[in-house]
């Protein structure tokens, strides 16, 4: 599946009431979902018009400047690409003495992204300047270290082959956060290398930005409970007080795939992950075409996921298959099924809360009922007009 949402951007997302969905979207790379531009509560905040994000870059050689963050770079490198948005990664500009072609493309009906491609023979260099623009809202862990400082700068550094990257944070955030700067070298050359590090040495953040880094508490369920209750983004159930939370929302594009929630002792995953640039490739976001639902022993997982689509459809109608039966669930219809060590209620045509089990879990299933059936729902809100 390969989505696009390259022409619009969430400028402050909130998730919505199960029944509506924006109709955008972008996807995929090589054998991979690569899905579409959000930002949530992780996003570097903006205080006042001088560091405004929409900023138009300024054209003077050798600077750069979109009114969030500046640095200065060799005279003879010329600005092969401007401001872009790629599939949860905001290009911010592609510099350098060599070739670059995006891997994006786009038609009347459908789009998506390939990795992208580069020539730096002959000693050539190319930069790419980018931000991650989606995924989860973090969790609060501890911090990683940064392994080198260029001027002002603590980054952290990663190098496969001809590729260098370095992640400059955002005044406030962590290492791993949305709205993070990556500075992307590919080259052979020393030379050019260290001009690259010397773009790093100059990066300046505009005075003002910065990172909350709002982040979600990991949930320790008191022990004397039975059950305890998530409330969260317009859903809320009660769950046994020994499943922790795997994950919260999740919104990996405006279109999809976007997590709910996932609450268990099995595994839960979106199938996305920043993966880092290596000598063939640019490092960005990669998305799987489905997510991990997996439990063994006597665990037991709960998740409510939606896959990827340019438009929320609806349940289907259309006949029952063997072993499907109508259901209610918080209050919509949905059809469900069963089978081995899982239980699965399809709430629309890309939408689906799935339970799993290991072979030695006690009452699974009643467990799985008892938190199905206290599932509320946010009624849907009015879309302005």
């Amino acid at each position: 599946m390969r989505m696009d949402a390259s022409a619009w951007v969430a400028k402050a997302p909130k998730r919505r009431s199960i029944g509506r969905r924006l109709p955008i979207g972008l996807a995929a790379s090589l054998a991979v979902v690569l899905l579409s531009v959000v930002a949530f509560s992780a996003r570097p905040r903006a205080a006042g018009p001088a560091a405004s994000a929409s900023a138009s870059p300024t054209s003077r050689p050798g600077h750069f400047d979109n009114g969030t963050f500046s640095f200065d770079y060799p005279t003879n490198w010329r600005t092969i690409s401007g401001s872009n948005l790629y599939a949860a990664i905001q290009v911010d500009t592609v510099i350098g003495t060599g070739d670059w072609r995006t891997g994006c493309y786009r038609t009347s009906n459908v789009a998506g992204c390939n990795p992208d491609t580069f020539d730096i023979s002959g000693g050539k260099i190319l930069v790419k300047v980018w931000r991650l623009e989606g995924g989860p809202a973090p969790v609060c862990r501890a911090e990683p270290s940064a392994n080198v400082t260029l001027g002002p700068n603590a980054a952290l550094k990663t190098t496969d082959g001809s590729a260098t990257s370095w992640e400059i944070r955002t005044p406030g955030a962590q290492f791993g956060r949305s709205g993070n700067v990556f500075v992307e070298a590919h080259t052979d050359n020393s030379a050019e290398l260290a001009h690259a590090e010397a773009l790093v040495a100059s990066f300046r953040w505009a005075p003002g930005v910065l990172n909350a880094d709002d982040c979600l508490q990991s949930e320790t369920p008191l022990p004397s409970l039975a059950m305890t209750h998530y409330n969260a983004d317009g859903i809320s159930f009660a769950y046994p007080s020994n499943w922790p939370v795997i994950s919260g929302y999740q919104l990996w594009g405006l279109n999809g795939p976007r997590v709910h929630f996932a609450v268990g002792t099995g595994i839960a995953d979106s199938g996305c992950a920043v993966v880092a640039a290596s000598a063939s490739s640019s490092g960005g976001l990669r998305c799987s075409a489905n997510p991990t639902i997996a439990a063994t022993g006597d665990q037991i997982v709960v998740m409510w996921y939606e896959g990827a689509a340019l438009m929320d459809p609806p349940l289907p109608s259309r006949s029952l298959l063997p072993g499907e039966t109508l259901a209610t669930i918080g209050g919509m219809p949905a059809i469900e099924s069963h089978g081995d060590g899982w239980v699965k209620w399809q709430l629309s045509a890309v939408g689906y809360i799935e339970a799993r089990w290991g072979p030695g879990a006690v009452d699974a299933e009643s467990a799985v009922d008892a938190v199905i059936a206290s599932l509320s729902i946010e009624a849907p809100q009015t879309k302005p007009s």
